[in-house]
């Protein structure tokens, strides 16, 4: 098998300069779409209303058949580009920038709801990016108004540079994307990661950390979703089993409404719990009365920590701020329990 790496994939993009005779006509050229964006960027400030964008970028190909010809990429890109624009909405705008990327320009679409049109995107293109001949390596990255520019040039520069964190993140860098969830958590609780945005440790009793460190740790969490109540953000907390008497039954009661779905995860449930705002999830699966999950996502922020039980009640842990990766496990634990696939 060959990898078309690059600089062979942006140089060979370049045939994407004939989308006008190539693909229908709401597959717009570079001029257009970035004139649009322009506009959409005026219209959300004088109306005061979000917008966002996806770039995607095609980092690399793989075929078993050797180098691709310009009729594979044609073919390619036909699909690629056809199926974008079943995903996408009718009022969303989609064409090329000036770097051969593809950007989905949407009105009215908030942080969140740009990550739920990505997810929709990944699902539409999975044979693409898995199993056709030639497929494709794709990243999806995306940038919202205002939080991330007040511009639309400004926008598109803080999209394309998450390309490259993306690249960087263990996500990618591990190939998680091709895992199940608890492949994954044994994955990151067995490593040694050290980095700025990731942490292996461990925890028991004994130990300078505990388990009351996790309750720490979600309560944290609780109290920030507490101060900023319209913040939307969403918390999956895996606390073995639901019962009465978690800790952070207080917390939890005096939150009220908030935009933070709350979702509390076990492998039982104590008959009588119920908690006001808060979803409760009981999974039969003996894996979660021996781990502690917890992973959240706000607008401004996210955390993942992972906590698996070993030998004489020891905790290997790791902990994250990395978005993307707290994103995929999100989806991924979200895929492999059938919950509804939200943010």
């Amino acid at each position: 098998m060959k990898v078309l790496k690059k600089e062979l994939v942006e140089k060979r993009f370049s045939l994407l300069d004939e989308s006008k005779k190539l693909f229908e006509s709401r597959f717009y050229d570079a001029f257009f779409v970035n004139e649009y964006g322009r506009l959409e960027a005026v219209r959300s400030e004088r109306y005061g209303m979000p917008f966002s964008i996806i770039i995607m970028h095609v980092d690399s190909f793989n075929s078993a058949a050797g180098p691709l010809t310009k009729k594979d990429l044609l073919d390619f890109l036909k699909k690629l580009v056809n199926t974008v624009l079943k995903v996408v909405r009718n009022c969303d705008v989609t064409g090329m920038l000036e770097d051969k990327r593809i950007i989905v320009i949407l009105p009215h679409t908030d942080y969140f709801g740009s990550l739920i049109t990505i997810k929709k995107l990944k699902k539409g293109l999975e044979f693409l990016t898995t199993k056709g001949e030639p497929y494709a390596s794709i990243i999806f990255a995306q940038a919202t108004y205002p939080r991330d520019g007040k511009t639309y040039t400004e926008m598109v520069r803080v999209a394309t540079s998450r390309i490259g964190d993306i690249k960087n993140s263990l996500w990618e860098r591990l190939s998680l994307g091709d895992k199940l969830f608890w492949e994954i958590v044994a994955t990151l609780t067995s490593g040694s990661h050290s980095e700025h945005e990731y942490v292996n440790f461990e925890m028991g009793e004994g130990m300078p950390l505990g388990e009351g460190f996790i309750n720490r740790i979600n309560q944290m969490i609780l109290h920030e979703i507490r101060k900023n109540p319209k913040r939307r953000g969403i918390l999956y907390m895996g606390i073995k089993s639901i019962a009465k008497d978690t800790p952070l039954r207080d917390t939890l009661n005096m939150l009220g409404k908030t935009a933070t779905k709350i979702f509390l995860v076990g492998e039982k449930k104590e008959p009588g719990f119920d908690i006001k705002n808060v979803t409760t999830i009981a999974l039969n699966d003996s894996r979660l009365s021996e781990a502690y999950i917890t992973l959240f996502m706000s607008e401004d922020s996210a955390y993942g920590l992972l906590c698996r039980e070993g030998w004489q009640g020891v905790y290997s842990c790791f902990h994250t701020s990395d978005p993307y990766l707290v994103e995929g496990l999100i989806t991924r634990f979200q895929r492999d329990y059938e919950l509804q696939e939200t943010f």
